[in-house]
């Protein structure tokens, strides 16, 4: 049978992060999904990461992988959905570990033609070095903790907010008045609703800017958007800021220009005119 969601992380590398992410994945109240390391070219350790997890994984472990010829993320997250059992995605980045309620808050706030979208605690550089996933796997991350907040008080960390759960919908509502907008480390939606707009657009290499362009195209196809905010908290550790490339920017303004919801390059190709 085939499992309700499918969780897509991308990869590159960063095998002890992805070691957090998956000892995250393995304490979740919610437990009818598969997850899917979209590998975009690593070396063998990631592939050597899934295979040693796997045994003892409490959900379906599936691996992808690409070869290594630049940053193609939108490529590989393609490959991924192709290959997703679920008729339900969620998309979370390799560097964000998720509350134990995570996965539960976005099959819960799940609705036709609907894209969720949360928000994320930022952890320090001491804090993420420092962690294990024994540490993610006992709670340590959702709990008050001295160490937590002292990460957060002291300004190596930053956005705590976003890690408190409110089980009220009236202060999620006070607290998420902004109008909600795509972060690209964490979101679900529907894949036919990602098979409507043609999945990621592959014309992005290098860093930047995909994310920006995906939500545009699925407002363009009449997508509706609604905060999690405050239901399904991740973590993200830290790394140092990348840079958006221009070329990447240039097809940002294309795609506005085009107004078209569907890519030309994604999960297949289209002929355009």
């Amino acid at each position: 049978m085939a499992p309700k969601a499918s969780v897509i992380v991308p990869v590159y590398n960063a095998v002890r992060h992805l070691q957090l992410v998956l000892a995250g994945f393995s304490r979740q109240t919610f437990s009818d999904f598969e997850l899917i390391v979209a590998d975009d070219g690593s070396g063998p350790q990631v592939r050597e990461c899934v295979e040693a997890f796997r045994p003892r994984s409490p959900f379906e472990l599936k691996y992808v992988f690409q070869a290594d010829e630049g940053f193609r993320k939108s490529r590989i997250m393609n490959a991924a959905i192709r290959i997703a059992a679920a008729d339900y995605l969620a998309f979370v980045d390799g560097d964000c570990v998720p509350h134990s309620r995570y996965l539960a808050a976005h099959w819960e706030h799940r609705a036709p033609r609907t894209v969720l979208m949360g928000r994320r605690v930022n952890l320090s550089d001491r804090l993420s070095n420092s962690l294990t996933p024994e540490a993610v796997r006992a709670g340590q991350l959702e709990n008050v903790s001295m160490r937590l907040l002292a990460d957060l008080i002291f300004g190596r960390g930053s956005h705590g907010d976003e890690g408190v759960i409110l089980n009220s919908a009236f202060l999620r509502r006070l607290f998420s008045r902004k109008a909600p907008y795509l972060l690209g480390s964490t979101y679900s939606l529907e894949k036919s609703l990602m098979e409507e707009i043609n999945g990621f657009n592959e014309e992005f290499v290098g860093y930047g800017g995909e994310d920006i362009e995906f939500e545009y195209r699925l407002r363009l196809a009449g997508a509706r958007f609604k905060w999690v905010r405050h239901q399904a908290v991740q973590y993200h550790l830290y790394h140092a800021p990348r840079s958006v490339i221009q070329t990447n920017l240039e097809i940002v303004e294309r795609t506005k220009r085009l107004g078209r919801a569907a890519c030309a390059k994604g999960l297949r190709d289209l002929k355009t005119t």
